[in-house]
């Protein structure tokens, strides 16, 4: 059968193995930091060939897309007040 057996770490192994998870740690968020931001470069580059591609095909489109955008905001915004309102 198989035995597992276990040691016990003494204090300076305990403070290596630390020390080298918390640095382990530190590097990945650091890459996920970097990957978020990349992702976030490749969705805004990809947001302004659809505008730049739509603004060529109908000039005038992306000023439209903005005004309609601001505009569904102000309704979603006086929608939540109304909500908020009728829950008081």
């Amino acid at each position: 059968m198989l035995e597992l057996k276990s040691r016990q770490l003494d204090k300076s192994e305990e403070e290596t193995a630390t020390e080298a998870s918390d640095t382990d740690l530190q590097q990945r968020i650091e890459e996920l930091q970097r990957a978020d931001r990349s992702l976030y470069n490749l969705m805004g580059m990809e947001v302004w060939a659809i505008a730049k591609t739509m603004d060529d095909i109908y000039p005038g489109f992306w000023h439209q897309f903005m005004e309609n955008r601001q505009l569904a905001f102000k309704q979603f915004m006086q929608e939540k007040r109304q909500a908020h309102r009728s829950q008081d």
